[in-house]
Order: structure tokens, then C-alpha cells, then sequence
């Protein structure tokens, strides 16, 4: 199973309830969501889609393959930004 984790080319801090990210490499800025914010800061170690859903379930009242799905759109897109990575 693939394993995502952030991307260490990048500085973040907390904006209120959001994380706000600077990638170091192309100085690029971005906001994330509360969502998103959460897949972020779980993302600390290299973690399947399915550990990450099971962290967000924990906190959030969503159905398991509602997670599933938003979980692996939030993460794709984060990758396509640059901001997640996949590890081998």
C-alpha cells in the first residue's frame, strides 16, 4: 500500500485554524483548510490513506468511505502542490 508523508521542502505555522505553507524550493504559499490542516499535521510520519482516515474518524463525525474518498482527493491534490510526497 502507498504511503504519503509531508514534504520537508516546505516551512508551515498555524493561521488561526488553518495552516498556511511556504514551499521553500518553487516560493510557493498556500492555505489549507481545517480539513485539510488535519491530513497535514497527521502526516507527520509515513501513513497510508486508510491510517490517516482512521486519525480522522476519530475526530470528525464522517461516514468511513466518505473519509476514504475526501481523503485521497485532499492528499492527491497535495501532491500535485508539491506539499505531500509518496515514500516508498
Amino acid at each position: 500500500m502507498k504511503k504519503y508523508i509531508k514534504n520537508s521542502n516546505s516551512v508551515s505555522g498555524r493561521l488561526q485554524d488553518e495552516q498556511v505553507i511556504l514551499d521553500i524550493e518553487k516560493g510557493n504559499y498556500f492555505s489549507l483548510n481545517p480539513v485539510a490542516t488535519k491530513i497535514w499535521d497527521i502526516l507527520e510520519k509515513p501513513l497510508t490513506t486508510e491510517e490517516v482516515c482512521v486519525k480522522l474518524l476519530e475526530e470528525y463525525n464522517v461516514e468511513s468511505d466518505k473519509c476514504k474518498t475526501e481523503t485521497n482527493t485532499y492528499i492527491e491534490e497535495m501532491i500535485k502542490l508539491g506539499l505531500v510526497q509518496e515514500v516508498k
